[in-house]
């Protein structure tokens, strides 16, 4: 995840130097921007704009963006160059901005569905057993996710937050962490193979 957040950094800050206003921007800005939101678009369909694949897409955006920041002023020169260039790397960043922005709200909204809901069956279990259960069926946890981040996050801190308001009794269990922790393979795991 934290080498997610530092390729978007780059991204924000590349997009930062080369951001031109599209309705100031010349003529063949606007033809790469077009054509490469275009091109972003079509990748992202092409995925199934399926929001367990975020990370593929910013890489493959982000080599893309790589691509044309390495050839403006050596591969292709001059102002015209410069122009496209910029509008291919602001066209590119306008989709990943937005995909980006909506699978992450999409990912942390299931994980805080998950962690309300096994929050709420973790306080039922431990009501008619009189103690913090344990979380038996270990799943696998995929790390380096966008969307696993997100997801981790809302399932965890729900699943906290549900059992400190539901049943205070247990949440302090050392049971608890091994339950619900995507860390130790519980129930907030996040693995979108299987």
């Amino acid at each position: 995840m934290k080498k997610q957040l530092t390729l978007l950094s780059v991204l924000v800050m590349l997009l930062g130097l080369f951001t031109t206003s599209i309705a100031s921007a010349g003529a063949f800005y606007r033809i790469a921007h077009r054509a490469a939101h275009g091109l972003a678009q079509t990748t992202w369909d092409n995925l199934g704009q399926d929001c367990t694949k975020t990370s593929v897409f910013v890489q493959m955006l982000a080599d893309g963006v790589d691509d044309a920041v390495n050839d403006i002023g050596t591969k292709y020169r001059g102002r015209s160059a410069e122009d496209f260039g910029h509008g291919y790397i602001d066209g590119l960043m306008d989709v990943l901005d937005k995909i980006v922005d909506r699978c992450v709200d999409e990912c942390q909204m299931l994980g805080t569905a998950s962690g309300e809901w096994s929050a709420k069956m973790f306080c039922r279990v431990a009501w008619a057993i009189g103690k913090a259960p344990s979380f038996t069926v270990r799943l696998v946890n995929i790390r380096g996710s966008i969307c696993g981040g997100a997801y981790r996050l809302g399932c965890e801190s729900t699943f906290v937050r549900t059992t400190d308001n539901m049943c205070p009794k247990y949440a302090h269990s050392p049971a608890l962490s091994r339950f619900y922790r995507a860390a130790d393979n519980g129930c907030c795991s996040y693995n979108p193979l299987n």
